[in-house]
């Protein structure tokens, strides 16, 4: 479908951000799902592989690792937004040092002394903090002035004395756990002496004083501050020189407080209140783009509904199938591969010279009648580009046709497969590739859909280099043909065809515009050969469009592949002809291993037909429900509407 990446963009802004009480139930319920998992003898975890060392210490990784886990398994985006990804603890703490969110306990290290809380300036020696559920709590064990350990509060509980304790979930604790180290729980004094700081969610709910020549991360948050509020424009190198002074003071003035180039309490306070004020106003646009990005979702999935002639409907129902297949049609009443050009009313005015649009081909395509005016008609049907386009034409230009009664094939755009029917029964089932969407000429390569009848045996042509052998004309330039072959003469002077490359799509869109058709017998005896042999003038062939459509649900085991030697694609096969010789065959994983990580930011292949990852299914999906239940009820009151008036001109 043409539509995913933009619906994709826009259904993304969608996601409302949860509640720190949210995230950390979130984050806590894949800590917990780990408690007992070891490292090996030799050291090797999971959460060190994951971020890059698999042998290393990984208490930081495994924090992060659930994070990252959370996300995927909740949809959400909390790595590098609410928890950092870390891979040391003194990394993690400058993170949260550098958004105003790291709380020290005690003195915390040396020349984190003197921290205060931004609410009333009371000194976090005076008033302990407690930590929430969620929070990432840090340790120093050896006394060098540094963080050693890290992990995730559980929860705080007190005991009959008043004595607070926090309780934690942590990976690679070899002091006080087993050997070797596994995810454990472990319990905490509030007041140990080895814990040093906490990792919070919430911003700037205490601070230092800040004075020329101080650095480090609380200096760099600092500068941010004044950056987002327009008054220091200097890099963020975390040392508070003259150029952050001025700042300092230039804030000061505007805010009515003294000039005293230091961020001190009063400063701090009133840098807050003038953040949330921008962050309130941020917010509240960003509800309504989301809102806006909604309604636009819903717009192009009722766009997508009614800019097809077919919806949904199973191939498998043969009396549905028959039903369309031997129902007459309206055509233009000139040579197939004659071109008609449209006006843009009834007045014989030309509607476009655009290439590939205005105009529709002859007697072997089917158009809708949608409106007759002074000896002319308004019809509508696929263009080249595959767009339902509408303009008139004179009305004698239009007659009917009832197509062949004994054979009807369906070619569906979305499975890349073509049902064969005959006498209101499905005979067989082949595998096609229709008109790539990928590359420059994407709108012109796909093939049209819409409804037309085979009207000429051509034979074979070559399409540049490839030999595309038995083509039947049903629109203009399009024919349903053999898959391509390529033609060689080997030393002998002996001619050969090798159909590998072209075979080895097949399923997926690969053609200019064509149809092509399995050349190898299936199961049932058909193939191509079959249908130029079998099939005669007029039979209807329907190419069903995709627009509009559910995604098919793909089974999370269902076998994809995926170059691990750098490729960004999944592909459907082992040996997809788009990717270097050097990487085949591809490594397989399934699915539904697409949701997590290394392979949550793996696309999927267009040449091999790669199904949509899984939430651009669900969130197409989810979007066609949206606008057929409003399409519905819109409906619903239309006819309640028509019926109450005309109730009402009777009771007249």
């Amino acid at each position: 479908m043409k539509r995913f990446s933009y619906f994709l963009a826009l259904f993304l802004i969608l996601c409302a951000g949860a509640s720190a009480d949210q995230y950390a139930d979130m984050v806590l319920s894949v800590a917990v799902s780990e408690i007992g998992t070891q490292a090996t003898k030799g050291g090797y975890t999971k959460y060190g592989e994951w971020g890059g060392n698999a042998y290393g210490e990984y208490c930081s990784e495994f924090v992060s690792w659930c994070v990252d886990q959370a996300d995927k398994r909740y949809g959400t985006s909390m790595l590098g937004s609410v928890y950092p990804q870390q891979s040391s603890c003194a990394g993690g703490a400058a993170w949260f040092k550098e958004r105003g969110r790291y709380i020290t306990v005690g003195n915390g290290l040396r020349g984190e002394e003197d921290e205060y809380w931004l609410s009333d300036g009371f000194s976090l020696k005076d008033r302990e903090y407690i930590p929430q559920r969620g929070d990432l709590i840090y340790f120093e064990w050896y006394a060098y002035n540094r963080l050693d350990h890290v992990g995730i509060v559980e929860m705080v509980t007190m005991d009959d004395n008043g004595q607070y304790y926090v309780h934690t979930i942590e990976g690679n604790n070899h002091v006080l756990g087993a050997s070797p180290t596994k995810v454990e729980r472990f319990t905490y004094a509030l007041n140990d002496p080895s814990i040093r700081g906490y990792g919070v969610q919430t911003e700037a709910l205490a601070a230092w004083t800040l004075r020329k020549g101080d650095s480090g991360e609380a200096v760099i948050y600092l500068q941010k501050c004044l950056g987002l509020l327009g008054f220091y424009n200097g890099d963020n190198g975390g040392k508070l020189g003259k150029a952050t002074v001025e700042a300092i003071k230039s804030f000061q003035k505007a805010n009515g407080i003294t000039q005293s180039g230091e961020a001190d309490l009063i400063t701090w306070q009133r840098i807050r209140t003038a953040l949330k004020a921008i962050r309130e106003e941020a917010e509240r646009k960003n509800q309504e783009n989301a809102a806006q990005a909604k309604m636009d979702a819903i717009r192009m999935a009722r766009e997508a509904l009614a800019s097809t002639w077919f919806g949904d409907f199973d191939p498998l129902d043969e009396e549905t199938a028959w039903k369309r297949l031997t129902a007459p049609i309206k055509v233009l009443d000139v040579e197939n591969n004659e071109k008609v050009y449209l006006a843009d009313g009834p007045n014989g005015k030309r509607k476009t010279t655009q290439e590939h649009r205005g105009f529709f081909y002859g007697s072997s395509v089917a158009v809708h009648v949608l409106e007759e005016k002074d000896g002319w008609v308004k019809i509508e049907a696929y263009n080249d580009c595959d767009e339902l386009e509408q303009g008139w034409v004179r009305g004698y230009r239009i007659k009917e046709v009832t197509p062949n009664q004994t054979y009807g094939i369906i070619v569906d755009k979305m499975t890349q497969r073509l049902y064969l029917y005959k006498e209101g029964k499905l005979l067989t089932t082949l595998l096609v590739s229709t008109g790539t969407t990928a590359g420059a000429n994407e709108d012109f390569n796909e093939t049209s859909s819409g409804e037309f009848l085979l009207c000429s045996w051509t034979g074979g042509f070559y399409a540049g280099d490839l030999w595309c052998n038995y083509a039947i004309r049903f629109n203009g330039g399009d024919l349903l043909h053999l898959v391509p072959s390529i033609k060689t003469v080997d030393a002998d002077g002996v001619e050969k065809e090798d159909f590998s490359r072209c075979e080895s799509a097949l399923g997926t869109r690969a053609s200019h515009g064509c149809i092509r058709v399995q050349r190898i017998a299936n199961e049932d005896g058909y193939n191509h050969l079959w249908l130029w042999n079998n099939l005669s003038k007029n039979v209807k062939l329907i190419v069903w469009d995709d627009d509009g459509r559910k995604i098919p649900e793909t089974e999370k085991e269902t076998a994809v592949y995926y170059n691990p030697n750098g490729g960004k694609k999944f592909h459907t096969t082992a040996y997809c002809s788009s990717v270097r010789s050097t990487y085949l065959p591809l490594s397989r994983i399934t699915y539904g291993d697409l949701s997590y990580y290394p392979y949550n930011e793996l696309v999927p292949c267009g040449t091999c037909n790669a199904p949509a990852r899984p939430e651009v299914a669900a969130a197409w999906n989810s979007a066609i429900d949206e606008a057929l239940e409003e399409l519905e009820i819109e409906a619903l009151i239309n006819s309640q509407f028509t019926e109450n008036g005309a109730s009402e001109e009777s009771a007249r």
